[in-house]
């Protein structure tokens, strides 16, 4: 037989050795007698309940900051150019550190880090008020810039020691539900951080939101200090020798060498450089497609994580296995795209019917249906990335995966707006809608038996010529 010209390895070419054998082989914590599917099941587990409210509370307490800071550079510089700035500093950690801290999470006590980048969160969040009222560096947004980079690069500790924990708390029938319910979390962090963060400095001031998000951050650091169970370095400490730099390599390697991974991975950036894309052209669009306030941009986003929150608990109540991940991804592909494409068409299609009052309702009910396609790319596809890790190198990949994530996402941040400003926002939104559709067409027709390997199963050795 010839050498196939394009093929993807089998899920397990290389069975791994005893020490590290794949969390889909075996659960992590043993099955209770009265274990269920859904969010209540995994909610019941104490020790994913601690985890899970500390990333509550860390994500909200991000947000809260993220958004209040916006508003207190732009309020002593009066520059878009500095808030720019302020959104470089919060970023360019996440691109350049995430994947040395994945090798930390591997090398170090999760629990312990973990709290400790909470706690550390949360010093420099309460340093804020206190560099407000300084001589020499008080109203000034150069300090503020400097503590975001910080405080940013701090956080990008957390993150991947996080993703690590959630498979060593659950069994592996509940990964789905439990990861279902970590990403509604962080929509539901993101959407409600915005208003939240907006109404307590029209209460009681600019500097509370700092107070509050310090607290939010001690929560976090608290829940994680109360969980029992071992989540311990994942490497002998005689083998921390090796260098940073060849563990960087080897969670490259793995990843490249396990298809149900990269092709996890690949879905994971397709989300979320749709989802990026949609909340920066999200104000443009209300201006100039629906006559709104950019403000109204939560008219949007509130059917859009309605719609992701219903397609989570359906995924969390039917279990990770009773769906197939391959199909799911072709028909989320399918009905993000189809949905995205007519958002992007309604309003002037409607317009021309002499049907201007049903724009936003229909662009309504096509954000919900959006959401719950984003729901279904989403969760299966961090769901795989969870099942096909085992604990010795988790952290690591999840590092590796998080830089090439925050480096996808950055790209629709920087160019969406400059490509709707030359051909408008509409034709940018429909246009992506219509890719996402090809895409999903091309899946389907020629690489199908690929996806295979997302299901765990084999896909179908490559015919000879």
């Amino acid at each position: 037989m010839s050498e196939p010209r394009i093929s993807l390895p089998p899920l397990d070419e290389v069975a791994p050795p005893a020490s590290r054998r794949l969390h889909a082989a075996r659960a992590a914590v043993p099955p209770l007698a009265d274990d269920r599917q859904g969010f209540r099941a995994v909610i019941a587990r104490a020790d994913f309940r601690k985890l899970w409210t500390a990333q509550a509370a860390s994500q909200l307490a991000d947000k809260f900051l993220m958004f209040t800071l916006l508003i207190v550079v732009y309020d002593l510089s009066r520059k878009a150019s500095i808030q720019s700035l302020l959104m470089i500093a919060y970023t360019l950690p996440s691109v350049f550190l995430s994947a040395p801290a994945g090798v930390i999470a591997d090398r170090y006590d999760k629990r312990t880090l973990m709290i400790a980048t909470n706690v550390i969160r949360s010093a420099l969040v309460l340093i804020i008020p206190l560099v407000e009222v300084l001589p020499v560096v008080g109203h000034q947004a150069w300090p503020l810039i400097l503590i975001t980079f910080l405080f940013s690069g701090v956080g990008q500790v957390f993150a991947p020691a996080e993703a690590a924990s959630i498979p060593s708390l659950v069994t592996r029938e509940q990964i789905m539900g439990a990861t279902s319910l970590f990403m509604t979390t962080v929509i539901l962090t993101l959407v409600l951080g915005v208003p939240a963060a907006t109404l307590a400095i029209r209460l009681v001031g600019e500097t509370a939101p700092f107070y509050i998000a310090a607290a939010l951050f001690a929560l976090a650091a608290l829940a994680i200090w109360r969980i029992a169970s071992p989540l311990r370095a994942s490497r002998a400490p005689t083998a921390q020798a090796a260098s940073l730099r060849s563990e960087l390599q080897e969670g490259v390697r793995l990843i490249a060498g396990s298809p149900a991974i990269r092709l996890g991975l690949y879905q994971l950036a397709i989300a979320l450089v749709v989802v990026f894309t949609v909340f920066a052209l999200g104000p443009v669009f209300m201006v100039h497609e629906l006559h709104r306030s950019d403000q109204d941009t939560y008219l949007v986003l509130i059917p859009a994580t309605l719609g992701l929150v219903t397609m989570a608990a359906v995924l969390a109540q039917r279990g990770g296995n009773a769906l197939s991940k391959a199909t799911m991804l072709v028909a989320a592909l399918t009905v993000a795209g189809a949905s995205l494409g007519a958002v992007g068409v309604a309003p002037r299609l409607l317009d021309g019917l002499g049907a201007r009052a049903a724009v936003v309702p229909v662009v309504l009910v096509l954000s919900g249906v959006f959401g719950c396609a984003l729901g279904g790319l989403l969760i299966p596809a961090f769901t795989v990335l969870q099942e096909r890790t085992d604990e010795e190198t988790r952290g690591r990949i999840f590092g590796s995966i998080f830089a090439v994530i925050n480096a996808a996402v950055a790209i629709p941040l920087l160019v969406a707006g400059v490509i709707a400003d030359v051909v408008g926002v509409a034709s940018v939104v429909a246009g992506l809608g219509v890719i996402i559709v090809i895409g999903a067409v091309v899946t389907r027709l020629a690489y199908w038996g690929q996806l295979a390997v997302l299901d765990g199963r084999t896909p179908p050795a490559p015919t000879a010529d």
